[in-house]
């Protein structure tokens, strides 16, 4: 399966995972909208990018205050929500 990452992910990059104000910066997606759109039936990390907006137009190295990508951190917020 090929995972959906914005074009600053680099996976040799080993993220620790501190979600803040937003888990997407570059699209202002909190914990709550990806609890969200699970709640309305996302099954799938790409499903839950797709109904959020997160990762789109990203520039993460900018905007993120961890200077990295966002996907580690979408699909940690995921996990901790998609049986609950």
């Amino acid at each position: 399966m090929m995972e959906e990452k914005c074009c600053c992910c680099d996976s040799n990059i080993n993220q620790d995972v501190t979600i803040g104000e937003y888990v997407c910066y570059c699209n202002h997606v909190s914990e709550s909208d990806i609890k969200n759109a699970i709640s309305q039936g996302a099954l799938t990390v790409k499903e839950v990018i797709k109904i959020t907006g997160a990762m789109k137009d990203s520039n993460c190295a900018v905007n993120n205050p961890k200077g990295t990508c966002c996907y580690s951190d979408i699909v940690y917020v995921f996990n901790k929500y998609k049986d609950k």
